[in-house]
């Protein structure tokens, strides 16, 4: 017994990280569990106020803001220039972004797009480099809001892709690149209790490359997740097949939520699970990579960001 004892104690203990999670809701309550399952990680739950009292007293060393972005913007601000690692909501505008980037150092500063850390999209991309369908030339991402979304009223469209789909519309600079003009049909007349399609599109600068972003509210539209009521396609065309990926959609008809359909074959991912809880933990584990090892960011959020939002400007 002694000596497990005197080995447990000569064992490498990992260099603990304190993350301060801001806010309240489900995010940040699925963002509280994937720090806690992460072995040398103190997280706790503050308040705006709380926060600014242990910036004082350096006794946070990351935080994630899970506030509405207008609030978060001060928070985050105030996070950076005591040098910390902030993970943020994307600002609403491409200004309120560029004031962030400013009064962040290198690698302090994740926009937090959670899609991007969705797995399937992870393999998604890996597939589109390695040129799995060869060449992209059209990119469809469909929205599907089910029952249980509650719509503000009036709706603003508009408004309404900022706040909820600038993560999803991300995808699209991501996988195939910025765009170099963009349109939109935003309607926001319910008809029978149920808010018309919007449609945002846009062209990328190589030839025959397009894209399209559309929305639907669908209140009889039952989607079995454990998180928003939401189904999300994606549906990447190349010049040598498609690749398809259902977000809630693979929950709901047991279906793989990754397909590669090619000329004469067609591959369904089925071990990579259709689980929102991992965009949490795969959040978690890159903070604490750039927090406690020094590593940048996998993924450069704030370009990504910036370029979803001016998809938004240029199409409105």
């Amino acid at each position: 017994m002694g000596f497990w004892t005197r080995l447990r104690g000569i064992e490498e203990k990992p260099e603990t990280v304190r993350v301060t999670v801001v806010g309240d809701g489900a995010e940040a309550g699925s963002l509280l569990e994937a720090y806690h399952a992460i072995r040398g990680v103190e997280a706790t739950a503050a308040s705006r106020e709380q926060l600014l009292e242990q910036i004082g007293r350096r006794a946070t060393d990351a935080v994630e803001i899970c506030l509405p972005p207008e609030e978060a913007q001060e928070v985050a601000r105030a996070g950076l220039r005591a040098g910390l690692f902030v993970s943020t909501p994307c600002p609403l505008s491409r200004s309120r972004l560029a004031e962030l980037v400013g009064a962040s150092r290198p690698g302090s500063l994740r926009v937090r797009l959670a899609p991007l850390y969705y797995p399937p999209y992870r393999e998604l991309k890996r597939l589109v480099e390695e040129d799995a369908v060869g060449t992209p030339v059209m990119l469809k991402l469909a929205v599907r809001r089910g029952r249980g979304t509650v719509l503000p009223d009036p709706l603003d469209p508009a408004d309404w892709l900022r706040r909820h789909e600038l993560g999803f519309l991300a995808l699209s600079p991501w996988l195939i690149g910025p765009a170099e003009r963009a349109d939109s049909r935003l309607e926001s007349i319910k008809v029978n209790g149920a808010a018309a399609s919007s449609v945002l599109t846009w062209k990328y600068p190589a030839p025959h490359q397009y894209g399209y972003l559309q929305l639907d509210f669908c209140p009889d539209l039952h989607v079995r997740t454990f998180h928003e009521p939401v189904h999300r396609g994606l549906e990447l065309t190349g010049l040598g097949g498609i690749i398809s990926v259902n977000r809630a959609e693979g929950q709901l008809l047991r279906e793989p939520t990754l397909v590669v359909r090619g000329k004469s074959t067609t591959t369904a991912f089925e071990l990579i699970p259709d689980d929102w809880d991992q965009v949490y933990a795969n959040l978690a584990v890159e903070t604490v990579a750039v927090t406690r090892e020094g590593k940048p960011p996998t993924l450069p959020t704030d370009k990504l960001a910036e370029q979803a939002l001016r998809v938004l400007e240029l199409a409105l």
